[in-house]
C-alpha cells in the first residue's frame, strides 16, 4: 500500500469531507463487525463453555485492559501513519475474534481449561490490537474535522456505528431464537471477523496529515511530564477513569446477573443488548446537537450519573424476572455509555493543545483505560467472590444485589471528580 494519503500541510476541506464519507463508511461496517464479535457475544460464549463468575469479570475489563498495547500502535504510526496503523491492528484484530471463536472446539473436546486460555488471550488480543489501531483515534478526529464540524463528525460517526450494531444485534437474535447452540454464536464471530477485515480497507480511504506519523516518531518524555504536572489534565484522567471503571463494574456483570440471577436464555438477553444499542444510537445523534448548547464536561457528569442507575435497579430488583422492569435500566446503559464517549472525546478535543494531543492521548487512554483495565478485573473479580461467600446458599440475586452496592458505593466519587473539571475554550 502506497502512503498516497498521507499530506504534508492540513487536509483541504475537500479531503476532509472526503475523509469524513470513508470515515461514517467504515464506521458503519465496523458496527456489523464489531456487535458480532463485541462484549455481549464473548460473555454468552463464556457462559456457555462455563466459565466461573470470576472469568467473566475479567472478560468485561479485558476492553480496557487491551489499551496496554497502545505503545506498538505508536511505533507503527511513526513509520506509516494512523491511518495505514489502523488499517493493519484490524486485520490483525478480527484474526484474534476467531482465536476467541476456537475456544468452543476445545470446550467440545472436553479440554475445558485450554477453552478458557484460548477465550481470554484471544479477547486480550481482540481488544489490544483495537487499542494499538486507534492510538491516534482522537486526534484523527481533529485532522479530518474542522473545529465547529467535530460534535457533528462524532455524532453521526457514532450513530453510524450504534445502528449498524443494532440490526447485526437483531439478526443474531433472529438467529438465537430459532437455535441456542454453541456453533451458532462460532458463526456469528466468524462472519464480524470477515466484516471487519473488510471494514480496514474502506478506513485506508481516510486522508491525513504528516503531522500524526511526524508526532508518533517523537519522544514523549517532555509531554508526559506536561500531563502529570498539569492540574486539568491529572483532573480528566481521574474522571475518565472513574467513567471506564463504572463501565467495566456495572454493565457486563448486569449480562451476567440477568444469565444466572433469572437463568435466562440467549434470546432475553439479547433483547436488553437490542435495546441498549437502540438508544445509543439515539443518544449519539442528540449528544451531538447537545454540544453545540452544552459543555462537554457537563454532558460527562450527566452520562456518568446516569451510568450508576443500574445499582438501584439491581438493588431493588424483583425476586421473579420482570421483563419491563429492566427495560428502562438498559435504556439509560445505551444513552450513558454513548454520552460518556462522545463528551469525553469532545472534552479531550477542547481541553488539550494540537501539539500535545498524541502523547497526551497515549497517555491518556493507558491510564484510565488500561489501568481502568487492571482495577476492574481486580475489583469485578474480587467482589463477586467476596459478595457470594455473603450470600452463601441464598437466592443468587443475592449475591449480586450486595455486589451492585458495594460498587455503587466504590464509583460514587467519581461524580465529585467529574463535577470539578475545569471548563475550556475550544482549541483549533
Amino acid at each position: 500500500m502506497k502512503n498516497k494519503m498521507i499530506f504534508p500541510g492540513p487536509l483541504s476541506v475537500v479531503q476532509q469531507h472526503r475523509s469524513q464519507k470513508f470515515y461514517y463508511i467504515f464506521n458503519l461496517i465496523n458496527g456489523l463487525s464489531y456487535m458480532c464479535l463485541g462484549e455481549t457475544v464473548i460473555i454468552l460464549l463464556a457462559v456457555k463453555i462455563k466459565s466461573s463468575d470470576a472469568i467473566v469479570a475479567v472478560l468485561g475489563s479485558m476492553s480496557f485492559f487491551g489499551y496496554l498495547m497502545l505503545p506498538l500502535g505508536k511505533k507503527l504510526t511513526s513509520h506509516v501513519g494512523a491511518v495505514k496503523t489502523q488499517a493493519i491492528c484490524w486485520v490483525l484484530r478480527n484474526i484474534s475474534a476467531l482465536i476467541v471463536a476456537s475456544s468452543a472446539i476445545f470446550y467440545w473436546l472436553n479440554l475445558t481449561v485450554p477453552a478458557i486460555f484460548l477465550l481470554l488471550g484471544g479477547a486480550w488480543l481482540f481488544y489490544g490490537f483495537r487499542s494499538a489501531g486507534v492510538v491516534m483515534s482522537q486526534p484523527l478526529v481533529g485532522d479530518i474535522a474542522a473545529e465547529k464540524e467535530r460534535g457533528r463528525v462524532l455524532a453521526i460517526s457514532n450513530a453510524l456505528f450504534f445502528g449498524s450494531c443494532l440490526l447485526a444485534l437483531l439478526g443474531i437474535t433472529l438467529l438465537l431464537q430459532r437455535n441456542q447452540s454453541i456453533w451458532i454464536l462460532v458463526g456469528v464471530i466468524a462472519f464480524g471477523a470477515m466484516c471487519g477485515i473488510f471494514a480496514s480497507a474502506v478506513f485506508y480511504r481516510v486522508d491525513e496529515t504528516a503531522a500524526l506519523r511526524d508526532s508518533a516518531g517523537k519522544a514523549l518524555g517532555a509531554d508526559f511530564h506536561y500531563a502529570v504536572r498539569s492540574p486539568s489534565l491529572r483532573k480528566q484522567i481521574c474522571a475518565v477513569f472513574f467513567v471506564n471503571l463504572g463501565t467495566i463494574l456495572l454493565l457486563p456483570i448486569s449480562i451476567l446477573a440477568l444469565k444466572r440471577g433469572y437463568a435466562l436464555n440467549d434470546f432475553e438477553i439479547l433483547k436488553f443488548a437490542l435495546l441498549q444499542f437502540g438508544t445509543s444510537s439515539l443518544m449519539s445523534l442528540l449528544t451531538g446537537r447537545l454540544s453545540r448548547h452544552i459543555a462537554p464536561e457537563k454532558i460527562l457528569l450527566g452520562a456518568y450519573a446516569a451510568l450508576l442507575m443500574p445499582v438501584l435497579f439491581w438493588l431493588f430488583a424483583p425476586g421473579q424476572y420482570v421483563f419491563w422492569y429492566f427495560v428502562p435500566l438498559w435504556g439509560i446503559a445505551g444513552a450513558a455509555t454513548v454520552s460518556a464517549t462522545n463528551a469525553a472525546t469532545h472534552y479531550f478535543l477542547q481541553s488539550v493543545p494540537v501539539a500535545k494531543r498524541i502523547a497526551v492521548s497515549i497517555f491518556l487512554s493507558i491510564f484510565t483505560g488500561a489501568g481502568a483495565g487492571i482495577a476492574g478485573m481486580a475489583v469485578g473479580s474480587g467482589l463477586l467472590k467476596f459478595c457470594a461467600g455473603i450470600a452463601g446458599a441464598s437466592d443468587p440475586l443475592t449475591q449480586y444485589r450486595w455486589y451492585f452496592l458495594l460498587a455503587g458505593v466504590l464509583l460514587f466519587p467519581g461524580v465529585v471528580l467529574i463535577s470539578r473539571l475545569p471548563h475550556f475554550q475550544s482549541h483549533a
